[in-house]
């Protein structure tokens, strides 16, 4: 057995009862969520999310990708407590110049972290633990497709927000692939926008602009943003 195999074998529990469950119509039909209350251009993007399930966000370097998790953090922030796994930077100048530069303060319940998988189940595991967890990213944390899924069923009431390289216009790997098929959300980050795909919006793909002036001059756009 591998240690990654180890490692979810020791802290993850399977669901009470097994994870077989059937719903008839009346339930189905009055079965209330909690949603997240967006508004503006994010519930125009985004819809209204349920706080739960996974969402992946994935783009090549110099795309944009980690101001706009911050932006994401910080806006997320004002609904609940939210959990930074910076896996692949920990504490660095880089994600120091982004929270600079999308404002997060103390004032925001942002908490960072560096922590192994193991660790951070062990952290959601207690009381009170917070609801919105970005893990970042994807490729360290040496997981399979198994240990994701035993991982996520083990917190169905959190929303966990991926985050991964992109190989072209794809998430870069095995596992980031498998997530973005079972995200509900599909968050792709290139030239300062990102282009979105949402469950809970009616309409197709949604884009929003990370950096204006910067996706104006990568798209050609120049002329239209100075009109």
């Amino acid at each position: 057995m591998s240690k990654v195999q180890e490692e979810t074998t020791t802290v993850v529990k399977p669901l009470k009862g097994g994870s077989k469950r059937s719903w008839d119509v009346e339930n189905v039909l009055n079965k209330k969520f909690k949603g997240l209350p967006f508004d503006g251009i994010w519930k125009e993007v985004f819809g209204q999310p349920e706080r739960a399930h996974s969402w992946i966000i994935y783009g090549r370097s110099s795309s944009g990708k980690t101001t706009f998790n911050m932006q994401l953090v910080k806006y997320l922030s004002q609904f609940e407590r939210v959990l930074y796994n910076s896996l692949e930077e920990g504490l660095s100048a880089s994600i120091q110049t982004a929270y600079n530069r999308v404002g997060i303060t103390n004032q925001n319940k942002v908490t960072l972290v560096q922590e192994s998988m193991k660790d951070l189940t062990a952290r959601l595991e207690k009381h009170k633990s917070p609801n919105i967890v970005f893990i970042d990213s994807v490729r360290y944390t040496k997981m399979r497709w198994n240990d994701y899924q035993a991982f996520c069923q083990r917190f169905p009431n959190k929303l966990f927000i991926w985050v991964s390289h992109a190989k072209g216009k794809e998430p870069k790997g095995a596992l980031a692939n498998d997530i973005f098929y079972d995200a509900f959300v599909k968050i792709y980050t290139e030239g300062y926008r990102v282009f979105v795909s949402s469950r809970f919006t009616t309409g197709s793909e949604s884009t929003m602009d990370i950096w204006k002036a910067g996706a104006a001059k990568y798209w050609g756009e120049t002329q239209l943003l100075s009109n």
